[in-house]
This record gives C-alpha cells, sequence and structure tokens, in this order.
C-alpha cells in the first residue's frame, strides 16, 4: 500500500500546468497584502488571526469554539460547562502550537515534511495537561483507548470510506513522505505551494494517530507555508475557507483517497484525476480567503468602518460594556495609518490638551482596543474579538 503519485503530474511527468499557473496567481496575489498597511497594524491583524483560525480548524472538526470565548479563556475565565470548557482550553492549545509553528518555520533547517516534525507538532498540541480529556478516544463506538500525545496509532481505523494504512506500515510511509516531499532552493514558490498542498493530502491519507490528524496536518500546512516564505500568509489563512466548505473539503480528500482508475488515471497507486481536483480545490480556497482579505484589509473600507463603529459604540448600540470614550476615532484613524503613535503625540491626533488624551489611552487600553509595551512606549491598534466582528464582516462569527 502506498500513496504514489505524490505530486499531480500529467503524462508527461510535469506538474499539470493548470495548476502551477494557478498557484503562482495565489502567490502574487498573496504578496499583494502585504503591501496594504504597515507592519504593527499586520502583527495586530496576525495576533487576530491566530484565534480566527483555532476557531475554524477546529470548527472543521465540529468543536469551534468562538474568538470572544477563546480571548475569555486567555484571561482564565472558563465556561462553567465541563464540555464547553475542555474546547476553550483546546483552543488555547491550538493557538500555542500555532506560535510555537511560526517561530520553527524561521529556521532554515526545519522541515514540516519530516516524520519527527510531524510527531513533535502532535506532542505539541496534545501534551499539555489541558488537553487530558482528549486523550480518551473511542474507537467503536463502545470502547476508549488512550491516546499518547506524540505517538503512531497502533490498531488500524477506518475512516468514513477510506481504511487507512496498517499501523506496521505508518514509520515506513512517514518515511516515504519525508523522502518525496523534498524542497530544495531552486524551485520556484508555485511549486512549493503545490508540495505543500499535495502533502496535505497524504498526510491525512496516512493517518498516522489515533486522534488529531485533521488539526495536526493542518498545522503542518501551515508550517509548511510559512517556512517557504508565502509572502502574505498569515493576513489569510486556508482554515476559514475549508471551515466554510467543509462538505466540499472532505469530499475532494476523498477523491484523493481513490484508487486509480484505469489506464487513464495517471501512473501511481492512487487516483491521480482525484488527486488534482483536490490540489485545484485547496488552491481556489486559498485565492478566496486572500481576495476576502484584500477587500477588508483596503484603509478607506476599514477606516470607513472604524468610524462606524465608534459612532454606534458612543450611541449605545453595543451594550454599555462597549461605549467608547470620545475622540477615539481620531486616535484609531491615526494608528490605522501610522502603525504605532507615541503617547505625547495623541494629544496633537484629538486636538485637546495632555489630560485629556492620557485619559483617551487609558481607557482604550483597559478596553483592549490598543495596547502598549510598557506604560511609557508608543500605542499601536489591537483588534480585540468583539471589534474585529464588527469592522471584518464575515471573518468572525456575530
Amino acid at each position: 500500500m502506498n500513496f504514489t503519485p505524490p505530486l499531480p503530474k500529467d503524462n508527461d511527468g510535469k506538474i499539470f500546468s493548470e495548476l502551477l499557473l494557478l498557484a503562482e496567481t495565489v502567490c502574487i496575489e498573496s504578496a499583494k497584502l502585504s503591501s496594504m498597511h504597515n507592519q504593527h497594524v499586520f502583527n495586530a491583524i496576525k495576533e487576530l488571526l491566530r484565534k480566527v483560525n483555532s476557531y475554524y480548524s477546529n470548527k472543521i472538526e465540529s468543536e469551534g469554539t468562538h474568538p470572544i470565548d477563546i480571548e475569555r479563556a486567555m484571561k482564565q475565565d472558563f465556561e462553567k460547562d465541563e464540555h464547553k470548557r475542555n474546547l476553550q482550553n483546546l483552543s488555547l492549545s491550538y493557538i500555542e502550537v500555532q506560535r510555537y509553528i511560526e517561530v520553527l518555520s524561521q529556521n532554515e533547517s526545519s522541515n514540516f515534511y519530516s516524520k519527527g516534525q510531524i510527531l513533535d507538532i502532535h506532542n505539541q498540541f496534545y501534551s499539555k495537561d489541558k488537553m487530558l480529556p482528549f486523550l480518551q478516544i473511542r474507537t467503536d463506538g463502545k470502547d476508549y483507548m488512550e491516546m499518547k500525545s506524540g505517538v503512531l496509532r497502533e490498531d488500524n481505523v477506518v475512516i468514513g470510506r477510506h481504511i487507512a494504512p496498517p499501523f506496521e506500515k505508518l514509520d515506513s510511509l512517514l518515511n516515504e513522505y519525508e523522502s518525496f516531499y523534498k524542497i530544495y532552493p531552486y524551485m520556484t514558490q508555485s511549486t512549493k505551494l503545490i508540495y505543500a498542498m499535495a502533502a496535505h493530502h497524504r498526510l491525512t491519507w496516512i493517518h498516522p494517530f489515533l486522534d488529531g490528524n485533521g488539526r495536526t496536518s493542518r498545522l503542518v500546512l501551515d508550517g509548511s507555508l510559512y517556512h517557504m516564505k508565502l509572502e502574505g500568509y498569515g493576513l489569510w489563512n486556508i482554515s476559514r475557507g475549508l471551515a466554510r466548505d467543509t462538505k466540499g473539503y472532505h469530499e475532494y480528500l476523498s477523491q484523493a483517497d481513490m484508487v486509480r482508475q484505469g489506464n487513464l488515471d495517471g501512473r501511481g497507486a492512487l487516483s491521480t484525476k482525484g488527486f488534482k481536483e483536490y490540489v485545484k480545490f485547496m488552491l481556489e480556497t486559498a485565492l478566496d480567503q486572500i481576495e476576502f482579505m484584500n477587500k477588508n484589509l483596503k484603509l478607506d473600507t476599514l477606516t470607513s468602518r472604524i468610524d462606524n463603529f465608534v459612532e454606534f459604540s458612543q450611541k449605545n448600540m453595543y451594550g454599555e460594556s462597549n461605549v467608547l470614550p470620545k475622540y477615539s476615532e481620531l486616535l484609531l484613524r491615526a494608528l490605522l495609518v501610522d502603525g504605532e503613535i507615541p503617547r505625547g503625540k495623541v494629544k496633537d491626533i484629538i486636538g485637546r490638551e495632555a489630560k485629556t488624551a492620557s485619559t483617551l489611552i487609558r481607557k482604550l487600553i483597559d478596553l483592549e482596543y490598543i495596547e502598549s509595551d510598557t506604560s511609557k512606549s508608543p500605542i499601536r491598534i489591537k483588534f480585540n474579538s468583539f471589534f474585529a466582528s464588527k469592522i471584518f464582516p464575515e471573518l468572525i462569527p456575530i
């Protein structure tokens, strides 16, 4: 049993040109996002998107925790209901591993297609004390087995229509996987992107763990996209698109699982046609998410939405806890343009005395609309989940 072909190639042994052109478009459009704002604003958006990504990736598994509830958990404000509290912890663990992966991806020697790295990511996710409730896995509808974090499964499993490879073959399959997906410096970004999308399916096909394969494979995909230095990645994430079409995601994964459908369906053990359609779906989903963020990150669009948000909040349309102080729109608008502003400059921005400026800064920090490293250092905009749900419509569910 093997997962050839490792890449969707035509009869001449070349990656389908249609996919290369689509991948090139993804790379170009993703890079355009990087020129839309300054780095401080981007960092604030990336921080928000870690929570959003956690929500959507877990939602694919029918266990999404709303970003507002994730923020509550970050402040140790957990649900009383045990199941909901466990899901909050699941989301926190996912975010922690995202940060870990982002740091790891900065190391040139990191290899997100290696067996060791895949085991490490699963271990990072499930080894935390708060993840203990997720180690008890129901295997046949009745009995429970204890999963070991970062350890290959020791049982055979069936997932829907897919009969996963025998557990005795996992070690050799992951070695093949690492060998197949070697990345070389001469490769184009388009080729690397297709490798990442193709490898994502093949890892889910191998199904190396008793549980957590979907989340782990999406974290591995995140890491590979960061590591290939896909410009603009982090300002969009594919999990939102996959969660919005979970049925399509699972269907295309299933198509790529199929064995070869006759002599006209490639030369590997699995269907080339199904594999090609899956990769096309993933690239189109990525492009859709890039276009969505491009539309929402336009400066005039964001400025207008921030002005409206402040106006509505001051009319008490969001409740008393979300009423922003006077002059908030002036400061938030300036932060959107400048990214970071010295505290002493705020009085000039709002046209009022220093005391009024200090009060405004303090209130907006308390309400988590701006942030600062110390009590005297410059301030930056912060997109808390409630704020983001209003100025980035459809990014966060209301």
